[in-house]
């Protein structure tokens, strides 16, 4: 994210965006119901699993679709980057 945000490249940010945004949005909403009674962990599902949110990860879904096609190189090598970082931050984590 740092790398993207210093390129001063609306379609990096928003390639790296979508990919951390995205997949928090998604792992929110296949949090098991009811919620943990562990206030943390409670509010940090509800933070990514609300209307607002969805929302907001369509809106960085859509710009992404609207201005990646312009900068197609440099947005696609940032998302590809994020989702394998993403990878191994979670393939570690649940290593340990």
């Amino acid at each position: 994210m740092r790398e993207a945000a210093a390129t001063r490249s609306y379609p990096a940010a928003l390639a790296v965006l979508n990919v951390a945004e995205g997949l928090y949005l998604d792992w929110a909403m296949r949090a098991p119901k009811p919620l943990p009674k562990n206030f943390v962990h409670a509010e940090w599902i509800t933070l990514h699993d609300n209307p607002f949110f969805r929302d907001f990860v369509g809106f960085l879904r859509d710009e992404l679709d609207r201005v990646g096609p312009r900068a197609a190189d440099q947005a696609r090598d940032f998302f590809r980057r994020a989702v394998t970082l993403e990878l191994a931050f979670f393939e570690d984590a649940y290593a340990a």
